[in-house]
């Protein structure tokens, strides 16, 4: 029988708890940890460890070196972070087997950094994508390992993009 890739899963919101049920279902991966937002936590991903029986974890800062000890300790595989609003930083970055995998609501290159679907309706853009791609030092400028774009309609907005 072939060893369980260990992941630690830093994430937020619905798109998280979504990733998270798919991981779920594949037999070859486990979850080693959930790390929700510090300030303010997802109640829902907090049930979802819960009723999952999965560690919850928050940090103040995630590059802190009680925080990468505390990460480290868990021997993971791989890090997967959607919708988590810190920076991995140096330390972090390369220490896992399989790296660092976010997932970025943009088609990078294209709108890195924050908020990315408010830019591209402020720009009146005619699709948005999502990248999921590895974490390297720059901000959302790792290898690609994935993208998709979808179109924005004239009745598209800020939430109808979020849910699509």
């Amino acid at each position: 029988m072939s060893k369980k890739i260990s992941i630690g899963f830093f994430g937020d919101g619905k798109w998280a708890l979504n990733s998270l049920k798919l991981i779920l279902k594949k037999k070859n991966y486990l979850i080693k940890f959930i790390c929700t937002r510090y300030d303010f936590p997802d109640l829902t991903l907090i049930s979802f460890c819960k009723k999952n029986n999965i560690k919850l974890l928050k940090f103040r800062n995630v590059n802190d070196l009680l925080s990468i000890k505390e990460i480290q300790s868990h021997r993971l595989d791989m890090i997967v972070s959607m919708s988590y609003n810190q920076i991995f930083k140096k330390k972090l970055i390369g220490y896992f087997k399989f790296g660092i995998i976010n997932c970025h609501a943009s088609y990078l290159p294209f709108y890195r950094g924050r908020s990315p679907l408010n830019w591209v309706l402020i720009k009146d853009e005619k699709f948005f994508g999502i990248t999921v791609h590895y974490v390297n030092q720059g901000i959302d400028k790792g290898d690609i390992i994935m993208q998709k774009k979808f179109k924005i309609t004239n009745k598209d907005n800020f939430k109808t993009i979020l849910n699509k």
